[in-house]
């Protein structure tokens, strides 16, 4: 795992900022956070915190790796293959995984839990995943995906339609369908790294 050069974030977003015409108080309106937060970020703390960092690098429209100074992947949080026992990491646990072999651009990377989907992902596995939108695109039905509910739960499951207008019904591999759920968005697996 990786930890990230708080100075080269901070030479990767000065460096940004400056070819974009971006000020404190800009960057701190287009990404959202407040002005002491870019500060901060710029001049004091060590953590930033992962939340604040992609804000921004969203912000300066680079990739997340760009500002990130490492050639790694984000591990945010856990996802349920099984109970509903998914979580996003605080924001300031900063821990990175390797990049997969020939996959650019933005990823992110969930470790997961519980054993429904047996044998196919395992305990431990981490999963790969881009997020750039929100919802359902009709080419993920059918497909392993994580899947995030409007009740908070993110899991590991086959994306399948719901019997129900506008739901989702999500297969496990051995464990009961999770039937017309309401999903706010959901991510095909590119890839797998076997447990850790």
């Amino acid at each position: 795992m990786g930890k990230p050069d708080i100075n080269a974030i901070r030479a990767t977003i000065a460096r940004e900022m400056e070819a974009k015409g971006f000020s404190g108080r800009k960057l701190s309106v287009v990404a959202g956070v407040s002005q002491s937060t870019v500060k901060d970020v710029l001049n004091r703390t060590d953590n930033p915190g992962i939340g604040t960092l992609h804000k921004i690098a969203e912000a300066l429209q680079i990739p997340f790796e760009a500002i990130s100074g490492v050639e790694a992947v984000p591990l945010l949080g856990e996802i349920g293959a099984g109970g509903a026992i998914a979580y996003f990491r605080d924001e300031h646990e900063f821990e990175t995984v390797p990049r997969p072999p020939l996959a650019p651009g933005p990823m992110m990377a969930l470790e997961v839990k519980g054993e429904s989907m047996l044998p196919k992902y395992e305990p431990g596995d981490v999963v790969y995943i881009r997020r750039d939108h929100e919802g359902i695109l009709p080419q993920y039905l059918g497909k392993y995906c994580a899947i995030h509910l409007s009740d908070g739960g993110t899991y590991l499951k086959v994306l399948a339609k719901g019997s129900q207008l506008g739901r989702y019904t999500l297969r496990s591999l051995n464990a009961a369908d999770m039937e017309n759920v309401e999903v706010i968005w959901a991510s095909p697996v590119l890839f797998v790294m076997p447990r850790r």
